[in-house]
């Protein structure tokens, strides 16, 4: 007997499978997209990763950067001649580099480190082009550009350069091109500008060089071989009686942004996978409802012989359905988003892509995630729908639906007299589910704290940047060609509107030595006066220098990268530019950023100044406004430079401090927008959740709205129902995402902060976030609620009286 039933049992079962994802499509598209969106996401993001750990370090390496840079006194051919024959070498050139300033027409000024490259084509250091010409002619100009430092200069364009002599020179842009070697966290850096040495003969400089690039033989990516080679090099030209300013060591298999780049790719991985354990929940609502719903035909089944293994293996094959559905989207549009946001950060570190292509463990994860997790979120509503009895699937009975005494949906209607009662009901209805309102408020909170917690990232990285501002620049920052005494310069300043006050600052870039003569890293030195106002740093360690201390120094954290054990009293051997080495004692340490480089350390001025024989002068002056904004700070950068103009002083550059941190702000608002994209997705899935859950709500609703319809219920105080409880979920979720915002924003910043300074970043909280996502979850919740209101208008009485 047993024969004869079972061919008549499979095919109904699968005709109701087919059934089940055809006929209900709006909870076929809800599950499927819940499902889609972190198959999509995770895609995306190893996607991306996995071409930009390839393709950007191989981008680098095409270009042959150099391994060793060398900062030193002028040299001429015979020198690089010299030193391209030294024992592991491969090639050496030289540039000549000066800063100089230059501007379109009567625009302001920006300052430009000037690049003097040979006349023949460079081997080392390949500018990548990315509009016009690769090589210059004679009083032609190249001009680099990244996210950080954009020149706004055209093909053709005619800038006005002014060089350190003062003399001033015409260049027509011929080409916009891409450095790769430039691509770094600099607050102080400028953009490059490349001209060849008969450029420069013809403005009555000599043709000499004065950095070197050196590459070692092989693929560039032994630092022990690079070493010996650049203590060779160095050696070479101390024979040579110059002076070696500074020295820098790169890999060649390493580009300078890898490792941030990478760290902020797997921070958007962690988000992904956030996004994908949501998408879990919502399959667990919707079977659990689907289950709910379809109880007692489970019952029917089973009473015409089904097992519940068949019953299980029905629903879980329904899941895969809902799986391979998912797959097929998501899987062709996380390649293509994959590379395309591989492609824009690659595009803003100036390095290129080999091209588009799938990326087999992309694949491979995301086949494993749209198939494993459905079913391993759908298995155990499906088990305990698949074992419930007959009796009581058949029933009418139903555990949820019993009312408990005490519960909210029973509360005495005199306590909320003022309140109509079909709004009482929305609120009723929102608390009949507990399980299912948990699950979609569980979704939607988290979207709406990651929501939030990107602008509380946003801010808290903005403030680390003004931050850092105090470091590099004041309200307007003046350097000359030559030091002029502070008393000279500060007299002359105050006397023009709207300055405030102005503060003279020594600097250098020294060196730190080891017990063996060996040197240990570079250092960068300020000397501000003893009273500044400009510098206000957060000690770790330690305290601010004392008037008149001598050779004592506060030092950048980064230090510990190099002395670990380090403490204020401690002992640093440091060595000025043409100074012997001297033990400097340490009485600070302060908090900055890894990623910017070298360590940085504030020493006293009087005492720095004489030490360079520069008794009471400094070159470089930092302005303080009387006004703070950005078109007050530029108007009176340019009087400066007008009244300065006027009284001959020799003006190197003057820049506002509104230009470099709105540089700065536009690689922060990058992250910004790469981490919204995320918090996008995410809400999206909070979105489903919510609109399957309501959707959900109206279908178990449909005998009561039923009843509404014949005691004369009107179409607009039914979709009235149904949006005030999708109202109420997402202020619930709003008020929830506050909280829950605040410990996934301290989570985001320790990764970012790991990746760019070595050490977490304090959480700046801001408002804007919690208005904008009250905002989007107000628009979210009656969206998701439109759809099954209106559905639930459009019910008849028949139909909802008839419904079962």
């Amino acid at each position: 007997m047993n024969s004869d039933i079972k061919p008549n049992l499979l095919k109904p079962r699968w005709r109701k499978v087919f059934s089940d994802l055809w006929e209900d499509r709006t909870r076929t598209g809800l599950v499927v997209a819940s499902i889609a969106v972190g198959v999509f996401a995770i895609g995306m993001i190893i996607s991306a990763y996995l071409i930009l750990r390839e393709d950007i370090d191989r981008s680098y390496a095409a270009i042959d950067p150099p391994n060793i840079k060398i900062a030193t006194d002028p040299f001429d051919k015979d020198l690089v001649q010299l030193i391209g024959k030294l024992p592991a070498v491969k090639d050496a050139e030289g540039r000549y580099i000066i800063q100089i300033r230059a501007r379109r027409g009567t625009e302001s000024w920006q300052n430009l480190k000037l690049v003097g490259i040979p006349d023949s084509p460079a081997t080392i250091n390949l500018l990548d082009p990315i509009e016009g010409t690769q090589f210059p002619p004679k009083n032609e100009v190249l001009v680099s550009q990244w996210v950080m430092h954009i020149t706004g200069y055209k093909i053709g364009d005619t800038i006005h350069v002014e060089i350190p002599d003062g003399s001033k020179h015409d260049l027509i842009v011929a080409g916009i091109v891409s450095d790769q070697t430039t691509s770094e966290i600099d607050l102080s850096a400028t953009n490059n500008a490349y001209v060849t040495l008969k450029t420069l003969e013809s403005w009555g400089l000599n043709g000499n060089f004065n950095e070197l690039y050196v590459t070692v033989n092989g693929s560039g990516s032994d630092p022990e071989l690079i070493a010996s080679v650049a203590d060779r090099v160095k050696q070479q030209i101390k024979d040579s009686d110059r002076e070696v300013y500074r020295m820098d060591e790169k890999l060649s298999t390493e580009h300078p942004m890898t490792n941030t780049v990478l760290a902020v790719i797997g921070l958007l991985g962690a988000l992904a996978v956030l996004i994908t354990i949501l998408s879990s929940s919502l399959i667990i609502n919707t079977l659990t409802a689907l289950l709910t719903q379809q109880l007692r035909q489970i019952g029917i089944m089973k009473l015409v012989g089904a097992r519940s293994y068949q019953i299980l293996e029905m629903y879980l094959i329904l899941i895969l359905a809902y799986s391979l559905i998912a797959l097929v989207l998501a899987l062709p549009l996380g390649a293509i988003a994959g590379y395309g946001l591989a492609w824009f950060i690659a595009n803003l570190m100036g390095a290129v892509l080999q091209g588009f292509r799938l990326i087999p463990a992309a694949v491979v994860v995301q086949v494993l995630i749209a198939i494993l997790i459905p079913l391993g979120a759908g298995y155990f509503p499906v088990n305990s729908g698949a074992r419930t009895s007959v009796q009581q699937a058949i029933s009418s009975f139903r555990p949820a639906n019993k009312a408990g005494k005490g519960n909210f949906r029973d509360l005495n209607t005199k306590w909320f007299g003022w309140i109509s009662r079909p709004i009482l009901l929305s609120f009723r209805n929102t608390f009949r589910k507990w399980m299912r309102l948990l699950l979609t408020i569980f979704t939607l909170t988290v979207a709406g704290a990651v929501f939030i917690a990107v602008f509380n990232v946003r801010d808290s990285v903005s403030h680390l940047v003004s931050q850092l501002m105090q470091h590099f620049m004041g309200d307007v920052t003046v350097n000359f060609r030559r030091p002029y005494r502070v008393g000279e310069i500060e007299q002359n300043f105050l006397s023009i509107p709207g300055v405030k006050g102005v503060e003279g600052w020594g600097g250098a870039s020294g060196e730190i030595w080891d017990t063996n003569d060996n040197v240990v890293t570079n250092l960068s030195i300020s000397a501000p006066p003893q009273d500044t106002q400009l510098l206000h740093p957060e000690f770790v360690a330690g305290r601010w220098l004392l008037p008149g201390e001598k050779r004592a120094m506060v030092v950048s954290d980064t230090i510990y990268s190099y002395y670990p054990g380090l403490k204020p009293g401690d002992s640093l051997i440091v060595k000025l530019p043409g100074q012997q080495k001297e033990e400097w004692n340490v009485v600070g340490i302060f908090r900055f950023v890894g990623m910017l480089g070298e360590p940085l350390a504030y020493a006293n001025f009087e005492y720095f100044a004489d030490e360079m024989h520069l008794h009471n002068q400094a070159a470089s002056y930092r302005v303080i406004t009387e006004s703070h904004d950005a078109a007050s700070q530029q108007a009176l950068a340019r009087r400066i430079d007008q009244y300065l103009k006027d009284r001959n002083f020799a003006v190197q550059s003057e820049q506002s401090g509104y230009v470099l941190q709105a540089n700065v702000t536009q690689g922060v608002n990058i992250l910004v927008v790469v981490l919204l994209i995320m918090a996008i997705l995410t809400s999206l899935v909070g979105s489903i959740g919510l609109t399957g859950t309501m959707s959900i709500n109206v279908l178990e609703r449909t005998q009561e709205i039923g009843v509404m319809r014949t005691i004369g219920a009107v179409d607009r105080v039914i979709m009235q129902s149904v949006v005030i409880e999708g109202l109420v979920i997402g202020l619930i979720t709003w008020v929830l995402a506050i909280g829950l915002s605040f410990p996934i924003s301290q989570l985001l910043l320790t990764i970012i902060g790991e990746s760019i300074s070595g050490s977490a970043i304090k959480l700046s909280f801001t408002p804007l976030g919690i208005l904008l996502w009250l905002a989007v979850v107000i628009v979210l919740s009656v969206l998701a609620s439109i759809i099954p209101a209106r559905n639930a208008a459009r019910l008849t009485i028949n139909e909802v009286l008839a419904y079962e």
